[in-house]
């Protein structure tokens, strides 16, 4: 005490907090125990746990809660020095819920608890052990190990790991006096047991979880109150305001002692008492198990599921939200169907095995794909139509985030084997994205056998195959393994062909930025500035975007700023340099710092003479939705080679904070088109874009569409090979008419996780979007009138399901909340080259509704009278319109 006066004298904020520390500690050692030694306390635990909405706008009358009420007898049975063992008896439980009318409460009586005690063993005066009665449910004994939990108190100021109900969990302890601690939880593990989860943050969820132990003591150190406050926000990554607050509260209150004599276990050693135990009882560690009753399935079949929904998945309701939605809400029954009812279901329903492929993609199980495989795959006999829904398959397998192993295998073997026959060429091309996109989203370990069988695989095809190098690419691209970037950028640097260049390097540009080292720097800077050799403009720019990603700094973006001015007369490549600068100096104010202070010092390059546009290339970014609604952009980039487009694309980018992720990618590439549209009338001198400089050898004329969704490149689809089949389809009209590029409903969304709560309750949080996309284009095209007209339509129509469970064996909470939107586009693109060249492009985006409903229920199980409320108060519909825009991406010179 007399270093506790001279601390005050001093009025040191650390010395009081020192003084304090001593305090409690004094009386730490001499009480030895929160329930001192052969004593019986009687004390009140009260849980609640509610869901919230995340808007904050919630009235206590709006609240969706349980409260449960038991009386706790707590009795020192053994101890000696810092070991000892409590029995611990309930009695008089009860739970109650809110009612239909304002301020009424429903109570029930629990009289199914087992009248039983259980036993909490301590260690050094921590709670180590639960010894429960083996017949007590998973639920019950997440209870008594919650208990135990708020019994460990440690009187440290330092940051430290703990283990107990909630796993093991960063602790610190504020002492606030010598009767008052406060414990803060962080990063608990059983806050965060993913059983599947997506690997884009994007499309993921956002999870915030704090939990504070508030301990109230006497000054003999005696426990007269332990109270647990825990808060877990989840909602969508994409959308913050989708989801829900879930609140939990233990509350362990002291009322009064007990008898006054307690009878003890004659044994010499807390583990011979134990052991007396163990005829009835069983030991338990305090880290609980997820009770798997909170997230079961209602009983029913797919097939009856199934046949409410057959309406919303009909053909014409493709690229709409209701298929979307039905989609999602079919998912979880679907996971655990086995194999011969997924074969009756697609024997039952043909006429929807378009929409029945693309679902059982997305289930990602063993038993849906032999079902699937069975009843489509006869080897060389495989009808075409059959082929065509394999594919579709494999393709919305594709973007699946958790298959199981044996897919993956299958898949393999098939490739190994050489199962699929030559002319089946289109299916082998999907199973090699297909495998190739799935062993990069299970997210092997680095010296997995199969993850090092498929990369060898792919690699062996690749310096084996020259006429079907650009597929091993692809397969790279989607395997995006970085032990094969050497490889690929041997590739790109070294190729004759420009397609293999090119393709390596769209290859490379989907890894990382952080996969890359310096030395690869200096490898895309030797194709970027042709320090070698000449390479094809495509390859050019692909480099370019790589060196990009991978963060410039003032030296190297100064370079780019010296090469505007240089003699290369490829204006379109330096185009294309400058209107990329000038996106990412919009989007990021650092870069946007560094470019004008790079640009300010180059009187040579900042002038009209160079900065003026030389060329149609077009590269740039537009906001299509925001905030309530999604957050997307759109990525435009149209490459021009001598008036013509040689390589586009069209991105949607969905962003959550700093985080993004492509949801839909359509890319158009041409070759060899410019002997077809020529100069015009170059030589009278009204043509103001100069001519590039032209790599040596003729192209043959091409053309064809690449698709990637959610960052899995499909197997490219061609429009044409030769100039006579381009001219039988512009005299034939073929394309004139409104024709589908690509239909189908894939996965978006998909994560599913448990949560312990401290109250030993089981919160269980599912979210699975689905997106239904229906794109269809024309093209019109007149050689007599030089002049061409494109128009292509983009119907998506998009979902989300969400599904909170938390309870325990006796009441739970369910929340269910849907989430559906229908973002149309429409890009049109006017060519006229009969004097010159005049190009204009169009996007619009029609009038947008968003729609966003929220039910919350409360349920009382197993008790005298069951109770069932889905509060009207607690239903939230919102619809949001959004107003017609118009984007002008180009416009004619």
């Amino acid at each position: 005490m007399q270093q506790c006066r001279q601390t005050n004298k001093n009025n040191n904020n650390s010395g009081m907090k020192f003084c304090l520390l001593l305090l409690v500690t004094c009386f730490a050692t001499s009480s030895a125990a929160l329930i001192p030694h052969g004593t019986q306390q009687l004390f009140e635990l009260q849980s609640k746990v509610s869901l919230e909405q995340l808007n904050g706008e919630q009235s206590t009358s709006d609240e969706v809660n349980y409260n449960f009420e038991t009386k706790v007898k707590v009795s020192s049975v053994w101890s000696k020095d810092e070991e000892q063992l409590l029995e611990i008896h309930l009695s008089e439980s009860v739970v109650r819920a809110p009612g239909k009318a304002k301020a009424q409460l429903k109570e029930r009586v629990i009289s199914s608890l087992p009248d039983r005690p259980f036993y909490i063993a301590l260690v050094k005066g921590q709670p180590e052990q639960v010894i429960a009665h083996t017949s007590r449910d998973q639920s019950l004994l997440n209870l008594e190990r919650g208990i135990a939990s708020l019994l460990q108190l440690r009187l440290s100021s330092n940051s430290e790991t703990e283990l107990d109900i909630s796993g093991h969990c960063r602790v610190k302890y504020n002492v606030k006096s010598a009767t008052s601690v406060v414990k803060t939880k962080t990063d608990c593990a059983l806050w965060d047991l993913r059983a599947s989860y997506h690997p884009e943050q994007a499309l993921s969820v956002a999870q915030h979880s704090q939990e504070q132990v508030e301990y109230e003591l006497t000054t003999a150190g005696a426990l007269l109150r332990a109270e647990s406050t825990e808060t877990h926000r989840l909602a969508l990554a994409a959308k913050p305001d989708a989801g829900s607050l879930v609140r939990g509260n233990l509350r362990l209150q002291h009322v009064a002692e007990g008898e006054q004599h307690v009878k003890q276990l004659e044994h010499s050693t807390l583990e011979a008492a134990i052991a007396s135990l163990l005829e009835w009882y069983r030991v338990f560690p305090l880290e609980a198990d997820v009770d798997g009753a909170i997230s079961e399935l209602k009983e029913q079949t797919l097939q009856e599921q199934f046949v409410r929904h057959v309406e919303q998945l009909n053909a014409k309701h493709v690229g709409k939200s209701s298929q979307a939605l039905a989609y999602a809400q079919l998912l979880p029954l679907a996971r655990i169907t086995k194999q011969a009812q997924f074969e009756e279901l697609l024997e039952s329903h043909s006429q929807l095995a378009d929409q029945l492929v693309d679902l059982l993609g997305a289930v990602q199980t063993f038993d849906a794909h032999n079902a699937t495989v069975a009843h489509f795959f006869r080897g060389s006999a495989t009808p075409r139509e059959s082929l065509q829904l394999l594919e579709k398959y494999l393709q919305s397998l594709a973007v699946a985030t958790h298959p199981q192993r044996e897919i993956l295998e299958q898949l393999f073997n098939w490739l190994q084997q050489d199962r699929i026959p030559a002319k089946q060429s289109h299916l082998r091309d999907s199973v090699l994205q297909t495998l190739a996109t799935l062993t990069r989203q299970s997210g092997f370990e680095v010296n997995d056998p199969l993850l090092q069988q498929i990369r060898d695989h792919l690699l062996d095809g690749l310096a084996g195959d020259s006429k079907d190098a650009t597929l091993y690419i692809r397969a790279l691209q989607n395997l995006r393994d970085p032990l094969t970037i050497d490889e690929l950028l041997k590739q790109a640097t070294q190729s004759e062909e420009p397609k293999i260049s090119v393709a390596a390097l769209q290859a490379l540009k989907s890894f990382p930025a952080s996969s890359f080292a310096t030395s690869h720097r200096l490898q895309f800077e030797s194709v970027f500035y042709q320090r070698r050799r000449r390479f094809d403009s495509s390859a050019r720019t692909l480099a370019l975007d790589v060196l990009l990603e991978m963060r410039p700094n003032a030296e190297q973006l100064g370079q780019l700023l010296d090469y505007l001015a240089s003699n290369d007369r490829q204006f379109e490549i330096k185009t294309y340099v400058l209107q990329k600068l000038r996106m990412l100096a919009e989007i990021c104010p650092r870069f946007r710092a560094m470019f004008r202070s790079e640009l300010v010092q180059r009187d040579h390059v900042n002038n009209y003479n160079v900065l003026g546009q030389k060329g149609l290339t077009t590269v740039l970014t537009r906001q299509l939705s925001q905030s309530p609604a999604f957050n997307e952009t759109l990525l435009s980039t149209q490459e021009v080679y001598q008036g013509i487009l040689k390589r586009g694309s069209v991105e949607f980018l969905l962003h959550a904070g700093r985080d993004q992720a492509s949801s839909f990618k359509l890319g158009v590439y041409t070759a060899g088109l410019g002997s077809l549209v020529g100069d015009g009338d170059v030589e009278d001198g009204n043509d103001r874009i100069p001519a590039d400089d032209e790599l040596e050898g003729d192209e043959s004329v091409t053309a064809g569409m690449e698709i990637s969704v959610q960052g899995a490149q499909l197997r490219p689809l061609i429009f044409f090979t030769g100039q006579t089949e381009l001219m039988g389809h512009v005299w034939g009209g073929s394309a004139s008419d409104s024709t589908p590029a690509y239909q189908a409903t894939t996965l978006a969304q998909d994560h599913e996780q448990y949560i312990v709560l401290a109250s030993g309750a089981t919160l269980h949080w599912r979210v699975l979007g689905a997106r239904s996309v229906d794109l269809n284009g024309k093209v019109g095209f007149s050689l007599w009138n030089r002049n061409a007209q494109t128009e292509i339509q983009q119907n998506t129509g998009s979902a989300v399901v969400g599904h909170i469970a938390v309870g325990f064996t006796y009441a739970k909470l369910v929340q269910d909340f849907t989430l559906t939107h229908e973002p149309k586009l429409s890009l049109q693109a006017d060519l006229d080259f009969y004097s010159g060249i005049k190009l204009c492009m169009q996007l619009q985006r029609p009038e947008q509704l968003l729609t966003y409903s929220n039910v919350r229920s409360v349920y009382l199980q197993q008790v005298e009278k069951a109770y069932h409320i889905r509060l009207q108060i607690a239903i939230l519909h919102f619809v949001q319109h959004y107003a017609i825009a118009e984007f002008v991406l180009n416009r004619s010179l």
